[in-house]
């Protein structure tokens, strides 16, 4: 019974020692090592600029702070730092550049006390899409046309034929409109997916 229970304690304390070890190694001395890539091509981006960012582990908030000071990169985006880690923060790298900046989604997290190698901070790139709405003959009559899928949705009252620009991430998007008001035409919400990469312009046109 005393073996048992010995053992048992044993285990116990391998147990606690293996996961003391492995808090340990979430702090201490960290290297960051990595590129700025496009978040779309995943190809190199630069000159650029990475900077750490922070969070707590414990809490509800997924708040990131700065950690540190901008830092520059080479002509290839190309970065390497490295900075002291506490255990009870999550560290990220996000980046920035003439051709956009990360998002608060897409960072690589860091592992606390370890070389983190082959990192790619992706960067958005700014992208449009050109809204064409036509009401073709016969005319509808909706009071109103609501058209959304991005930042800043708008509402216009046909019969037009207009031209909107909205920014919008690079990738796959989707459009949305509706038509409100109308007797004879329901209110249908409708979609049309689309792709559009950094730096470039996706044309939709909407015919009701």
């Amino acid at each position: 019974m005393k073996y048992w229970y010995a053992t048992g304690l044993l285990g116990v304390l391998a147990i606690s020692g293996i996961s003391g070890c492995g808090m340990i190694l979430q702090e201490g001395q960290t290297s960051a090592e990595g590129v700025v890539v496009d978040s779309v091509t995943g190809q190199a981006v630069g000159p650029a600029q990475v900077r750490l960012y922070t969070r707590a582990k414990r809490g509800t908030s997924a708040v990131l702070t700065a950690a540190d000071r901008w830092r520059d990169t080479d002509a290839h985006g190309r970065f390497a730092f490295s900075f002291e880690a506490k255990s009870e923060y999550e560290y990220v790298v996000r980046a920035t550049s003439p051709r956009g900046e990360s998002n608060y989604l897409t960072p690589p997290q860091l592992k606390g006390g370890r070389k983190n190698k082959g990192l790619r901070v992706p960067v958005d790139a700014p992208a449009w899409v050109r809204i064409h709405l036509r009401d073709e003959p016969p005319r509808t009559d909706a009071v109103n046309i609501v058209v959304g899928g991005f930042q800043q949705s708008f509402i216009i009252r046909p019969p037009k034929d207009t031209v909107i620009f909205r920014f919008v991430p690079p990738g796959d998007n989707v459009v949305g409109w509706q038509l409100n008001g109308g007797r004879t035409t329901p209110a249908e919400e409708h979609r049309i997916r689309y792709t559009v990469a950094g730096m470039d312009t996706a044309r939709v046109q909407i015919r009701y």
